[in-house]
């Protein structure tokens, strides 16, 4: 197997990530595949691994905390398009899709769950920035619900979440991939 492909056979979730953008006056988001529980402390500590290019790490970075929605496997694909194949420096994401502001910031109304997170540490890995953090609000939204892997993506919803995204750019003028 290649080093690259194994990168869509470990079993983790699909999420979005919520912060507020000064700079835009208003809130950022982006799609996240990168989350890992690392103790069992009460509150737990959580690694988030952010592409360093990706427009709202700066966000996590100067304001220090930010939301995560986890994602069902019923998700609307256009939520993984509206996060993941636009950025937050050019596109108000959220005007996009229903959420609800929690502890702040918004949380997507189809998510599982939410929860708030303060950032405790930070490190620059190369390509990527780990956020470690710690929740400090959270909530069931739709519990009952299975949650969106990142494999599930690739099989099932790729596609669907590419032609959401291309029905919404012929829909809107001027908006784009970027």
């Amino acid at each position: 197997m290649e080093i690259n492909a194994l990168s869509t056979k470990l079993t983790y979730g699909l999420h979005v990530v919520s912060v507020h953008d000064a700079a835009n006056a208003r809130p950022a988001g982006f799609i996240i595949d990168a989350v890992c529980q690392l103790s069992m402390d009460e509150p737990p500590t959580v690694v988030f691994s952010v592409m360093n290019k990706n427009y709202s790490k700066g966000c996590i970075k100067a304001e220090g905390v930010f939301n995560l929605s986890i994602l069902p496997e019923s998700v609307d694909p256009f939520v993984i398009a509206n996060f993941g194949f636009q950025t937050s420096k050019d596109t108000a994401k959220w005007d996009n899709v229903p959420y609800t502001l929690r502890a702040g910031l918004p949380a997507l109304d189809q998510a599982i769950s939410w929860a708030q997170f303060k950032v405790t540490d930070i490190r620059e890995m190369g390509t990527h920035t780990a956020f470690f953090s710690v929740p400090t609000n959270a909530e069931y939204l739709n519990g009952d619900l299975t949650p969106l892997r990142y494999a599930d993506y690739f099989t099932k919803l790729k596609e669907p979440a590419f032609a959401a995204f291309k029905a919404f750019q012929n829909r809107t003028p001027g908006k784009g991939q970027a």
